[in-house]
């Protein structure tokens, strides 16, 4: 999708209120919900993945969205709707105050720290469910007044299951994946626990594990991560790269759930 592309008045039956954010896999809108959905508050984020997607992809991706939307988790964000209007879109819970990565306000330590407690308990929540979330990065930790949620379950790869994460990895997102997966491992809990510790260190530091990797350019990204060592921050205390490092060891080193991680991150709460 061009980033000079319209802002249209309407997608479906949604209206359009302004333009959230953009990618290389689509757009996210919000829009004002149709009356079917019966919403107290009528706003809500729409996702607009970009490019033509099949009947079959677009199953794909609904069962993924129920099975996301089947764990009742108080941390995870809230799925209303699913559409295939030209393109596949969902609808999703609204966050005033923005994510991590566009906080509407700057974000003290100790909100960045509740907002990742709860974004873990979530992951927990839906590896028991038997589900890899596979796209944990601080664009999809969205902020509220009590903690926060995590969204955008990594659906490029459903409604495009022939590709591979190395080709479908957007630039914004190579930093978060576990090096094994740009080498052809499946993911996993271990690989959205190393996500969980990249997403802090960003989030507290403002600093990349790889420095800053190419902008809108996933495969010079990739390429830097495969020639680069991980660095964690400088800026982070020794405590929270002492967690950071757990998260980024050997699988078979890793905290063995996200709830541990949950709890290890509250410990770092003063």
């Amino acid at each position: 999708m061009p980033v000079d592309a319209a802002i249209p008045a309407a997608i479906a039956d949604y209206r359009i209120l302004g333009l959230l954010g953009e990618g290389n896999h689509g757009r996210f809108y919000l829009a004002e919900a149709p009356e079917r959905l019966g919403l107290s508050d009528g706003r809500v984020a729409l996702k607009v993945f970009a490019g033509q997607v099949s009947e079959d992809a677009y199953r794909r991706g609904v069962r993924e969205l129920r099975a996301f939307a089947a764990v009742r988790s108080p941390y995870l964000v809230r799925i209303y709707d699913a559409v295939l209007e030209d393109n596949f879109l969902y609808a999703m819970e609204y966050f005033p105050l923005g994510s991590l990565a566009a906080p509407t306000h700057q974000l003290t330590r100790d909100q960045i720290l509740r907002a990742l407690v709860d974004a873990s308990r979530a992951v927990h929540e839906l590896h028991e469910a038997g589900m890899v979330h596979g796209d944990i990065k601080p664009g999809n930790v969205m902020v509220d007044e009590n903690g926060g949620k995590l969204s955008d379950l990594g659906l490029v790869r459903v409604l495009n299951s022939s590709n591979t994460v190395t080709s479908m990895a957007p630039a914004t997102s190579v930093e978060y994946l576990d090096p094994g997966l740009l080498y052809g491992d499946t993911p996993s809990r271990a690989s959205d626990i190393w996500a969980i510790g990249a997403t802090l260190n960003r989030a507290l530091s403002g600093e990349g594990l790889y420095g800053e990797l190419p902008v809108g350019q996933p495969m010079l990204a990739i390429r830097a991560v495969h020639s680069g060592k991980s660095r964690i921050s400088a800026k982070l205390r020794p405590e929270e790269a002492e967690f950071v490092a757990s998260c980024l060891a050997k699988p078979g080193m890793r905290p063995r759930t996200a709830a541990e991680v949950a709890d290890r991150i509250a410990a770092l709460i003063r």
